[in-house]
C-alpha cells in the first residue's frame, strides 16, 4: 500500500482591479477629439484579502528518502533545500497573516508546529508512518472545516500504491472525487513537479519485478500541489513560492479583470504613442479605419499572474483578440514587461506592469468592443513527459502522473474559462 502525493506552492501578488480608462486629452489623430472626454483613470491597489496557508507534508515510509539525516560533509537533498526554503518563507513571508502546519502519516492530517516540521524535512525523525493513499489524503485535507477559505499546500512524492489493484483503473474518477470541494467551491489548483537525489528505500506502484529498493542518491520526482481560492493561489505562489521549477500547471486560475487602459497621452517614447486616427472618447476609443489602420498601446497590470504567465514570449504566444465585425490582432513583438525605471520615470505607465499594441484594421459597426482575453492554459507537455505506466526502475517519471491531473482537469468545464478579459469599447469614425 501506498500513498499520496502532490507539491504545491504558487503565486499572487495585488491585483489592481480596474476598467478601462484613458488620459483624457486627444492624441495623435485625424481629427479633433468629439463629445465629453473621460476622466483620467484612477485605478487604486486594492486591499488584498490576508493569506491563511496549511502545509502538508506527507511523511510515509517512501518519503524518507527524501530527508536525510545530514551533516557538515553531507549536502542536503534538492527536496532538503527546496522544501526547507518553502516551509521558511511561509513562517517569515509578511503576506501570510495565518499559517498552519501538518504532516500526513496515517489517515488524518496531524497539527505540528513550524520547529518540528522543518526537524523532520531536516531529517531528525527516525521513524516514518505507513502513509496513506492518495485520495483518503486529499479528501482528508480539503474536509477539513475552512479549507476551502485558505491556500492549502500539499507536498508529497504523489506515488498512487492502492491496496486494492482494480482501483488503479478509476484513478481520474477517484482524484476527482477526493478533490471534490475543488469544482463546488471554484478553487484553482497548481502544480509543481521536482527531482530529488533520495536515498533509502524506494516503494514503487509497480511491483514487478521487485516489491522496494534502496537507492543511493538516484533521482525521483516529488511535488507541490497549492490548492485554494484562485486569487489567493496567485498570489501566494507570486510572494512566497519563489523560483517555482519550470514544471508548472494550473487548473482553475481565474483572476478579475486586471487595470488596463489604452495609453494616448503623455507618453515619452515615440513607439507607444499611436498611429493613425484614434482618440479617446466616452470611455472607450473612437476610430478611422477606412483609410489606414489604427494602433494603440495598452497598458495592463499582470502582476498578479504567475511569474511564468507574465514572461512577454508567453503572453505574445496566448493572448487572445477579438473584435466582432471587424479585424484587430497584436502587433508582433510589441508585449513588453516594463522595467522599475519605466514605471517611475513616466507617470502615465506606473499604473502598469505590462505594455503592447494593438492593431485595428477593419471595423464595420458604428459600435463594438474589443476583447483581450488570456485563455486558461490546459495540461503541459511536461506531465506526459514526468508520467510511466512502470516505476520499477528509479526515474524522473511518476506512474500514472497523467491519470492523476486527468481528474483534476476534469473537475472543471470544458473549455476552460479564461484567466481574465479586458474589454475596450469602440466607436466607428468612418
Amino acid at each position: 500500500m501506498h500513498r499520496s502525493g502532490l507539491f504545491g506552492a504558487f503565486l499572487g501578488v495585488i491585483m489592481l482591479l480596474g476598467s478601462c480608462g484613458g488620459d483624457a486629452t486627444e492624441t495623435k489623430s485625424a481629427k479633433p477629439a468629439k463629445g465629453s472626454k473621460p476622466a483620467p483613470a484612477e485605478t487604486a491597489a486594492a486591499t488584498p484579502e490576508p493569506l491563511r496557508v496549511s502545509i502538508f507534508l506527507e511523511y510515509s515510509g517512501g518519503m524518507k528518502g527524501f530527508v536525510p539525516r545530514g551533516g557538515a560533509a553531507t549536502p542536503p537533498t534538492e527536496f532538503q533545500q527546496r522544501i526547507g526554503a518553502l516551509i521558511t518563507e511561509t513562517q517569515v513571508n509578511g503576506a501570510v497573516a495565518e499559517r498552519k502546519y501538518y504532516l500526513c502519516e496515517n489517515a488524518a492530517p496531524r497539527p505540528v508546529k513550524f520547529n518540528e516540521l522543518r526537524d523532520v524535512v531536516q531529517g531528525e525523525v527516525a521513524q516514518a508512518a505507513l502513509g496513506t493513499e492518495l485520495p483518503q489524503m486529499l479528501e482528508g485535507i480539503l474536509a477539513r472545516p475552512g479549507a476551502t477559505q485558505e491556500v492549502s499546500v500539499v507536498i508529497s512524492d504523489f506515488i498512487y500504491g492502492p491496496a486494492r489493484k482494480s482501483d488503479f483503473s478509476q484513478l481520474p474518477n477517484l482524484i476527482r472525487t477526493s478533490i471534490a470541494p475543488v469544482s463546488q467551491q471554484q478553487l484553482a489548483v497548481a502544480v509543481f513537479g521536482e527531482a530529488s537525489k533520495f536515498y533509502g528505500t524506494y516503494h514503487p506502484a509497480v511491483k514487478e519485478p521487485v516489491q522496494k529498493r534502496t537507492l543511493n542518491g538516484e533521482k525521483v520526482p516529488y511535488y507541490v500541489w497549492v490548492i485554494g481560492p484562485p486569487t489567493q493561489v496567485a498570489r501566494y505562489v507570486g510572494e512566497v513560492f519563489r523560483n517555482a521549477p519550470a514544471q508548472q500547471a494550473y487548473y482553475g486560475l481565474k483572476l478579475p479583470t486586471p487595470a488596463f487602459a489604452p495609453l494616448l497621452t503623455k507618453l515619452t517614447d515615440s513607439k507607444l504613442k499611436p498611429s493613425g486616427s484614434v482618440y479617446a472618447e466616452n470611455g472607450g476609443l473612437t476610430l478611422d479605419v477606412s483609410d489606414d489602420p489604427s494602433e494603440f498601446t495598452m497598458g495592463l497590470n499582470l502582476a498578479a499572474l504567475p511569474a511564468s504567465m507574465q514572461q512577454p514570449a508567453f503572453l505574445a504566444q496566448n493572448l487572445q483578440v477579438r473584435l466582432p465585425n471587424g479585424q484587430a490582432g497584436l502587433v508582433p513583438n510589441s508585449v513588453r514587461k516594463l522595467s522599475d525605471d519605466e514605471q517611475a520615470g513616466q507617470p502615465t505607465l506606473s499604473p502598469y506592469s505590462h505594455v503592447l499594441r494593438l492593431k485595428v484594421s477593419k471595423l464595420a459597426a458604428k459600435n463594438a468592443t474589443l476583447s483581450l482575453a488570456l485563455p486558461a492554459p490546459e495540461t503541459p507537455d511536461w506531465v506526459a513527459a514526468w508520467s510511466t505506466t512502470n516505476d520499477n526502475t528509479p526515474a524522473p517519471r511518476t506512474f500514472g502522473l497523467d491519470q492523476l491531473l486527468s481528474g483534476v482537469r476534469l473537475s472543471y468545464p470544458s473549455p476552460l474559462p479564461p484567466v481574465f478579459t479586458a474589454q475596450l469599447p469602440l466607436k466607428n469614425d468612418k
